[in-house]
């Protein structure tokens, strides 16, 4: 009987089933490693999708020209799809369970361009990793606490050189206050772990913060207010590529650019910078609240004698009222 020779995608699958027992399973994020193998059964990630695009519509460079920077980056999918894409990447990520399967995929797809460092995410310098042309933080803001936070913002800014790309629940109430210095901002506090809960049992909750017990998240507002006090140029929310989410978890991109001074308004330049309301107060044009939905049914569909009828009938009704 002939023996079968195992082929080099055997040989990964084996790899692939031998750190599972090892490591534990995926956990999060399906990665192709090559041959039809993937880390989790496959399935369509659109946040990617939307990460990558909005990277490549907004830096003003091709991908495999730019610096990435992956924050909290989990099993290191994102860091990776733009080593595959050219860029040089590279992926910060505190808990040894995550690194160890980041590494996993590195190795198997042969990547050299991406690197993943053991680090708190709050040490973040230029000092000790440089400057990044675009900045992911997917899935980390919304777990840290007052004042981290702030601080985290800000050190987000100083290393990106173009695009910084935030992924993060909102809070969709202005419930509570917290303030930074002089500046006040709102949202509402989310629980994180229980006081009580030890800094090993933290880490084994691989979907929440890594020792604070409670973090805050920020309003809409309250957080384009935040990204032009630490000196972004632009704030903006991006809509498509799609991604199916609650109301509450939106993607943001700030822009680090050049503040433009209008030539033609000196009072425009001289007005003090506006900030984001909680509460938009100005009134909307009239027509908004103009027509009902069955007011228009009515309009657009009945015969014309139907809708002489239909006048009279809400005519006398509304005699009947006054």
């Amino acid at each position: 009987m002939a023996t079968k020779v195992a082929t080099s995608a055997d040989s990964a699958r084996a790899d692939l089933e031998q750190f599972r027992r090892e490591h534990g399973a995926w956990t999060a994020m399906s990665i192709h490693l090559g041959d039809g193998l993937y880390t989790l059964d496959p399935r369509p990630d659109l946040r990617l999708l939307r990460l990558v695009q909005i990277a490549s519509d907004l830096t003003n460079k091709p991908l495999d020209k730019v610096r990435v920077l992956d924050l909290a980056c989990l099993e290191g999918h994102y860091a990776i799809e733009f080593a595959l894409q050219g860029a040089e990447a590279v992926g910060i990520e505190l808990r040894d369970t995550h690194l160890a399967k980041a590494e996993f995929a590195k190795r198997q797809l042969g990547l050299q361009r991406v690197s993943f460092q053991r680090d708190d995410v709050r040490n973040l310098s230029r000092d000790v990793y440089g400057e990044f042309d675009i900045v992911i933080c997917s899935g980390i803001l919304y777990h840290l606490d007052i004042p981290d936070v702030f601080d985290f913002v800000r050190r987000c800014y100083e290393v990106c050189t173009r695009v910084a790309i935030f992924d993060t629940q909102i809070a969709l109430s202005p419930r509570d206050t917290v303030r930074d210095g002089s500046d006040v901002y709102h949202g509402l506090w989310y629980r994180e772990h229980e006081e009580n809960t030890d800094r090993e049992a933290r880490l084994r909750n691989l979907w929440a913060s890594v020792d604070n017990t409670r973090a805050f998240w920020f309003t809409h507002a309250s957080l384009s207010n935040l990204m032009a006090k630490v000196g972004f140029s632009s704030f903006y929310e991006c809509l498509d590529p799609y991604v199916s989410v609650g109301e509450d978890r939106r993607t943001f991109v700030a822009i680090k650019g050049l503040r433009v001074e209008v030539r033609s308004s000196p009072a425009t330049n001289e007005a003090a910078p506006a900030q984001s309301p909680e509460l938009n107060t100005i009134a909307v044009d009239p027509v908004q609240g103009r027509r009902g939905g069955v007011v228009g049914i009515v309009k657009t569909h009945l015969p014309k004698p139907m809708k002489s009828l239909a006048r009279r009938l809400l005519g006398a009704r509304r005699g009947d009222a006054a």
